[in-house]
């Protein structure tokens, strides 16, 4: 699985700002700024507000992953619509020339099932595939080249040509979430029960998180409940 990858490319908000929006309903802008240098007040109003379910706080965090992923993975990822998506054009872009390698775990089940066959079938299917788009790409580029067809016309093509791909095929996505949607993610995606692909996606993005540290409190609180928000 180490041809998923997972970035955190931008955040907004930290503890504070879970805290400041629960005080706009009760404090002055002046009192609100007395409690912004007190630590432990913050603290633990966020423990408190999260604890006791109070969920619009929470969404003051913003976070903005870039992820890469099999296309497989994408469409459970993209299920969740809770957040905002925006993915790798087979129109725009020519796809990239990689497919999700046969797990180890599925080559196990594949030899106890006496069919280590099926393996070398899907290697080379996938590289087929490949090999037959990325030849349709260049046919497509000299026919624009030599201007027998237009831009627009290499696009389209391109486009539905890509439709021949395994859905194996690695694509790339940018994914925007609050914390209170990266909270219902992780529940149902990085849990035993979750698919292991599209739970290697939900630990890689949680890692980036803890990694950035801007809002430590909420993200130890919510794994303390185990994300049941």
């Amino acid at each position: 699985m180490t041809q998923i990858k997972v970035e955190l490319q931008e955040t907004m908000g930290s503890d504070l700002s879970i805290a400041n929006a629960a005080w706009t309903s009760t404090y002055d802008k002046d009192k609100r700024e007395i409690k912004y240098s007190d630590k432990d007040k913050i603290t633990d109003l966020v423990r408190k507000l999260i604890l006791d379910g109070h969920g619009t706080p929470v969404e003051s965090i913003i976070f903005r992953f870039w992820i890469k992923m099999p296309i497989f993975v994408d469409r459970q990822h993209m299920t969740h619509r809770i957040a905002s998506h925006n993915g790798l054009s087979g129109r725009y872009r020519t796809m990239p020339d990689e497919f999700y390698n046969l797990p180890e775990d599925v080559n196990i089940i594949l030899n106890k099932c006496g069919a280590q066959y099926i393996a070398k079938y899907y290697n080379d299917i996938c590289t087929l595939a490949y090999q037959q788009y990325n030849s349709a790409i260049a046919n497509l580029k000299l026919a624009e080249k030599n201007n027998i067809i237009t831009n627009t016309d290499f696009k389209r093509a391109r486009e539905i040509l890509r439709g021949q791909l395994p859905v194996c095929g690695m694509t790339e996505r940018t994914t925007i979430m609050n914390l209170r949607s990266f909270a219902n993610y992780q529940k149902q995606r990085n849990s035993n029960y979750a698919q292991p692909e599209i739970k290697k996606v939900a630990q890689l993005m949680l890692d980036e998180v803890k990694k950035a540290n801007i809002c430590p409190v909420a993200i130890s609180t919510l794994e303390e409940i185990n994300w049941r928000f």
